[in-house]
């Protein structure tokens, strides 16, 4: 993994955004994970975010994210158009190239992969006529795609250029998948890599998604073996550290980044 692509998002801390970019960045990230709230954050409108970007040096390894997208009924499918169109068009403005697509949860949506594979190659046209691209990312909740290596057949059948996937380790570890898939996967399909921790009990998976995700070696997840493996690809992209972590966002902003960047030194 290259030090000079090393992402955090702006999630895991609870101050204000401009806070946690500078900090990020003296903690020595170079990239962060955007989010629509994060272009709102100032009373001045988006060139807040924009300028501090471009101040910091900072670039956006990712934009966070669209939901719930493919396989909708067709009554619902232009709304669900009009919502990706406006997030290309904020990542534009902020100058972010990647939009993360979780896969769907919502309970009308239907598992039919042709279906599945049509929404997504005309996503990826959507894409491609903003100067983006999308990256799919399996989530352990998800309703018809859970597993990495089932959303890595998926794009493949998509077959577009702008149409990739996320390799988040804590959907993986969650759901006690396999890590053998991985080194098969074409390392340009892998357009962001993220690590994330968290300790073992009886917690429901959102519940522990959202609240109780620990950095990298926090936990006992083999966060390690995952990225041994993502090398075996020969991915040299982006490594973001995704945390969600309710206490993680009571602490100081400086504190938290030097944190989140110690975690990654063992995984280099």
């Amino acid at each position: 993994m290259d030090i000079s692509k090393l992402s955090c998002t702006t999630v895991t801390f609870g101050c204000p955004v401009d806070q946690a970019v500078l900090a990020m960045k003296q903690a020595g990230f170079t990239a962060t994970e955007l989010w629509p709230r994060d272009y709102y954050f100032s009373n001045d409108g988006p060139d807040a975010i924009i300028n501090l970007i471009r101040d910091t040096g900072m670039t956006i390894s990712c934009y966070q994210n669209l939901r719930n997208y493919e396989g909708m009924p067709e009554a619902q499918r232009p709304t669900k158009q009009r919502i990706a169109e406006q997030l290309f068009s904020q990542m534009q403005l902020v100058g972010a190239k990647t939009l993360v697509l979780c896969s769907n949860v919502a309970p009308d949506c239907i598992g039919d992969e042709g279906r599945i594979i049509s929404d997504l190659r005309q996503l990826g046209d959507i894409a491609a006529s903003y100067g983006c691209r999308v990256a799919f990312e399996p989530i352990a909740w998800g309703r018809w795609v859970r597993d990495y290596r089932h959303a890595w057949e998926i794009v493949k059948k998509v077959d577009h250029a702008a149409i990739g996937m996320v390799l988040d380790c804590f959907h993986i570890f969650t759901l006690d998948l396999p890590l053998d898939g991985i080194a098969s996967i074409d390392r340009n399909k892998i357009f962001i890599v993220e690590v994330a921790d968290f300790a073992r009990g009886h917690f429901d998976l959102l519940e522990l998604s959202r609240a109780y995700r620990l950095f990298p070696g926090e936990g006992y997840s083999p966060v390690g073996d995952f990225v041994r493996e993502v090398r075996k690809t020969g991915y040299d992209g982006i490594l973001s550290v995704e945390v969600f972590n309710t206490y993680y966002r009571t602490m100081q902003p400086d504190v938290i980044a030097k944190r989140a960047r110690d975690s990654l030194e063992p995984l280099l």
